[in-house]
């Protein structure tokens, strides 16, 4: 799969110049995203640089496509090539704090107009590696617990909580487990931080194994919990299982829920929530390859993207995702409708608070681990 991915970026950036620059754009993520580049993002910065082309690629979902990316350019790198055939590259935390570590990446933020509101503790370290000047988050993706106003008066403000709502509504929660989807994932995780209290030991590191105990005694907990619980069939699983009314709260990905509305396909009622102390989030960043053959404009259609005007049209109001840039410059450029469907049970305020991330990757692989050992 992943030399395949190589192959079609190869073949889709390798294409003849014209009298134009051809700004290379790599995107590892969904057709949706590369989309919104292709239709929205790139045509409007080129209405004011008209000597500039966009050539956008798509490398496939979820983190094999932010690997891919990594890949051709280590390999460049590795090479000696110069200079490196991406511009601007879209990729996953994982991948972009990896690329920051290894040295492949222009360090732009600074030289943006815009960096002042490049905001956030994840802006500033990604799996224990400092990211600051990097990377800007193209949106945010928050993971929440989305629940049914009509069968549950009072949702859970706690993990605490969670668990007594579960044990004296079983069956009425839901989610994917572990390889079901990122939500369930993130789910495990914010159950994890919450056990353990090792929040920032687990997602800042340095790794250590001797914590090992502490996270296979909060699985344990969770595989008692799950007894209690429905696991669903995937992240659309569980919002098909919240509108037939099988479960009255389940986790779901926001954005996922607010295009669900958006289409009809979703109980309007339907509401998120984020209890304490969290729960993952997880951006998607964009970066310049450190020998990137047009860092400047790279630099600049970042910059562009980041406008919080652009962020409110494109990002916000057309796709009902988070804003990657501070929230506070975005929200009132927003429509009503929009900053209903979006903030509805979770505010500015609450992502700021809790708003997790996810743990390095030392103690993500012991935490799948110990969920598929302990779990099942």
């Amino acid at each position: 799969m992943l030399l395949r991915l190589l192959l079609a970026l190869v073949l889709a950036i390798t294409v003849p110049a014209s009298a134009a620059t051809r700004v290379n754009v790599a995107i590892g993520a969904d057709v949706n995203v590369v989309e919104v580049h292709k239709t929205v993002l790139a045509p409007g910065f080129a209405q004011g640089a008209r000597d500039v082309e966009f050539n956008v690629v798509g490398t496939g979902t979820g983190e094999p496509a932010s690997r891919a990316i990594y890949t051709k350019l280590k390999a460049q790198a590795d090479t000696g090539r110069k200079p490196w055939d991406i511009d601007v590259a879209l990729v996953s935390m994982a991948v972009a704090s990896q690329m920051v570590k290894e040295g492949l990446l222009h360090r732009y933020v600074p030289q943006m107009k815009n960096a002042a509101l490049v905001k956030g503790a994840e802006v500033k370290e990604a799996f224990g590696v400092t990211v600051d000047g990097y990377v800007v988050p193209m949106f945010q993706n928050q993971i929440a617990i989305a629940y049914n106003p009509a069968k549950v008066a009072a949702p859970p403000k706690s993990f605490d909580e969670l668990v007594a709502w579960s044990k004296a509504n079983p069956g009425k929660f839901g989610y994917n487990g572990i390889k079901g989807g990122v939500s369930g994932v993130g789910f495990t995780m914010g159950w994890v931080y919450w056990k353990t209290g090792l929040y920032k030991e687990l997602t800042q590191g340095p790794f250590d194994k001797s914590r090992e105990g502490a996270i296979r005694e909060a699985i344990t907990a969770l595989r008692d919990f799950n007894k209690g619980a429905l696991i669903t069939n995937g992240n659309a699983g569980t919002l098909d299982a919240l509108n037939r009314g099988e479960i009255s709260m389940g986790v779901v990905w926001i954005d996922q829920l607010v295009a669900w509305k958006n289409e009809g396909r979703m109980d309007a009622s339907i509401t998120p929530s984020l209890p304490a102390p969290g729960l993952p989030i997880y951006p998607l960043y964009f970066v310049v390859p450190k020998e990137a053959a047009n860092r400047d404009l790279a630099a600049r259609y970042i910059d562009y993207v980041a406008t919080p005007e652009v962020q409110a049209k494109a990002i916000v109001e057309k796709f009902g995702w988070y804003p990657g840039v501070d929230a506070d410059k975005v929200l009132p450029l927003i429509s009503a409708k929009s900053k209903e469907l979006l903030f509805k049970g979770v505010s500015a305020a609450d992502l700021a608070k809790y708003s997790r991330q996810m743990p390095i990757k030392e103690y993500h692989d012991l935490i799948a681990l110990a969920y598929e050992e302990i779990v099942r």
